[in-house]
This record gives C-alpha cells, structure tokens and sequence, in this order.
C-alpha cells in the first residue's frame, strides 16, 4: 500500500511539473489569464491561478475570480429542464406550440425541446443586427423577438447539426412558465445552491459583483483560434489590452446561452453535483451526454466542427480513436474563454476559464489532456 500511494503521489508530481510549465509558457502574471483546475474525483490533482483580473485596478486573477463561462452556461439550462422532465412536468417530446402558445406557426410543431437541447431545431439564427448599439445591449426579450415572425427553417428538425445561442432562450421560457419564478430564480434556488456554487450569478447589467474579472482583447495580437462563435477583431489604442465585454461586444446580455459568471472552484463543485446525482438522476445524466447529433461534417455551422464530434444536450462530445471519451463545452464571450471537459472513464475534470481570447484553447486542452494520460499531437 505504501509503494502505491508513493507512485500515486509521483505521477501527480510529474502531472503538477508538466501543467506548471504549460501554464507559464502560456501566461504572464502582468496580463490577463487564467483560472486553472484538473480534479480526478474528489481530489484536485492541480489548481492554478495567474495573471490580471482587472487591468485597470491591477487586481489579479485568484480563487475568487468570478468569469464569464459564456457557452457553458448552457448545460445549466439543460440540466434545469432535465429536472422538471424528470419530475413529470416537462414534456420533451411535446411540439413547442404546447410549451410556448405564443409560437402559433405551423415550423413549431415540428420543433421539441430535444431539438433545441442539441442544437438541431433548424431554426434560422435572423435576430436584428443592423443596429450595434442594440445588439450590444441586448437581453434575452430583444434576442428571441424574432423567432414569432420566422415562417421557415434551414432544415428538418433532428435531421443536422447548427449551433443556435438564442433557442435556449425558448429552454428557459419553457422552465419560467413550468415553475411560475423567473429563470434566474429558479437556476439559483434548484441548481447552484444544491451544488454549492455560492458564488455563481446570472449576467445583470445593472450589477457586477466585485472580484469578477473584466474580459480583454489583445490589440496587437491577430485573429484568435478560429472555434469561436463570436468574431473578435483586431483593435488598436494606446494600451495592448482592451477591455472587451459587456459594452464592447454584441448580445453579451443574454443569460441561458451564455450569461453565466462562475469561479473556477464553483464549477468543480458542479462536477461533483453531476457525477453524485445531486440535482438530476445519472440517467438524465447520461442522457445528456449520449450522442444526439454529429457534428463533424455539418454543411450549417463551423463551431466545433472538428472531427469525430458530437452534440449531446449541452455537451459536446469527442470520441477521437486512440484518446479518451471526452465530455466537454466550450464558451466564448468578448474577451472571455471557457473550457470545461470532463473524461468519464476516471472521472478527470478540467476547468479552463480566461479573461483574453487571443490564445489557442483547444491545443492547451489537447496539452492537457496529454500532461494526464500521455500520447502524442
């Protein structure tokens, strides 16, 4: 037993020196970074916090630090719904024009939750950009308006893959007139306080709870990885750093498909609420992590659009021949960046959340992934 613990004890050694120098060869601690946490159960096999969370105050990035996780919210909107089916009060399976009377067109009743769970509504994304300012201060009201005009989709509903931000929009509407409170209410009360995420909180433009990190853009630093479903551009001033989130970037004030702050710690207490069945059972688990729809190949949308993907319902879902299964989402809002993966096989789980998006996500994860389990590019 001693022998086992001891190697037990060096191979995490050998994980926390080669996730060090990752890290360092990533971050500087003058600039925006990272809030950095691999878990494997319920032990954290390494914890990381670097950089500046608020250029202009210089506060730096630490436990604390709230990010937006801006696409991963969305696996909270599913798990919130996946709650109330499993209670009976949901239908999934039930067209839209019986959850939301509101949408009367004929489309919508070829339209199920599922389909907009996993991104394969054929809804046409047509919200109004003609006008910035508009988009830049857009709220869920102004973000869904359109979907009671739309008289067409792009496809058959379950037939393909397109990723659509504003259809959980319609999810959360779903579960406010299921549960008689507003979405944010019931997300709190049901969801983040039974796993412990006291310092989780929705997007309010009238509010920004202290120790959240502002989100920046690299003004010298050219274009971003290309698996964004937003589209920094280049910025020039007198500083490097330009802040870049609410009020620089468009419809950064919607909360079910992306208006999530949370901290590092928070999100690994969520793990754990998943993996323990706390707020639904490992059958809607399981349910949500089951491949729904493939998303290589998709002729509709570029957003993880990588080989041997998948979409689950809220989850995407990598299963690469000669790597682990891997669950996982992405978020990209203004200057924030979040990765969140899970590997089932041994319940490993890293949590990635940046205030910069200049920087190449998927190949530090793909770097990650290795510092865990070996093997090559």
């Amino acid at each position: 037993m001693v022998a086992a613990l001891q190697c037990v004890s060096a191979q995490s050694a050998d994980v926390s020196s080669a996730l060090d120098a990752l890290v360092e060869s990533r971050y500087s601690d003058d600039a925006p970074g990272a809030a950095i946490i691999v878990a494997r159960g319920d032990t954290i096999l390494y914890e990381r916090y670097i950089g500046v969370a608020d250029m202009a105050s210089g506060e730096k990035i630490g436990a604390t630090t709230r990010f937006n996780i801006a696409s991963c919210s969305k696996q909270f909107t599913v798990v919130g719904l996946l709650r109330l089916a499993e209670l009976g009060l949901v239908d999934l399976d039930a067209p839209m024009t019986e959850h939301l009377p509101y949408l009367t067109h004929a489309i919508w009743h070829k339209i199920t939750p599922r389909h907009l769970m996993s991104h394969t509504s054929g809804l046409p994304d047509s919200r109004p950009r003609h006008d910035r300012q508009a988009t830049v201060v857009a709220d869920d009201a102004f973000s869904e308006a359109y979907f009671t005009g739309l008289t067409e989709l792009k496809f058959e509903p379950g037939s393909d893959y397109d990723y659509l931000n504003p259809s959980f929009i319609l999810l959360s509407r779903i579960i406010e007139r299921v549960a008689e409170v507003p979405f944010t209410v019931y997300q709190q009360r049901y969801l983040f306080e039974p796993a412990g995420m006291y310092a989780t909180y929705y997007f309010d433009a009238a509010a920004r709870p202290s120790r959240t990190a502002h989100g920046y853009l690299n003004a010298y630093a050219a274009g971003d990885d290309g698996d964004t479903d937003g589209s920094p551009k280049v910025l020039r001033g007198e500083s490097q750093w330009q802040e870049y989130d609410y009020g620089e970037e468009t419809f950064f004030g919607t909360r079910p498909d992306g208006g999530i702050y949370s901290t590092a710690r928070d999100l690994l207490a969520w793990e754990k609420a998943l993996r323990c069945n706390t707020i639904i059972s490992a059958a809607a688990r399981s349910e949500a992590y089951t491949r729904h729809i493939r998303v290589t190949g998709s002729p509709w949308c570029d957003y993880q659009n990588r080989p041997n993907t998948w979409y689950g319902y809220g989850w995407f879902i990598d299963d690469t021949p000669g790597r682990r299964l891997k669950i996982y989402h992405t978020g990209d809002n203004g200057g924030y960046k979040a990765y969140l993966a899970k590997y089932p096989t041994d319940d490993t789980v890293v949590i990635v959340l940046e205030n910069r998006c200049d920087l190449d996500r998927w190949a530090f994860g793909l770097a990650i992934e290795r510092a865990l389990y070996g093997g090559s590019e």
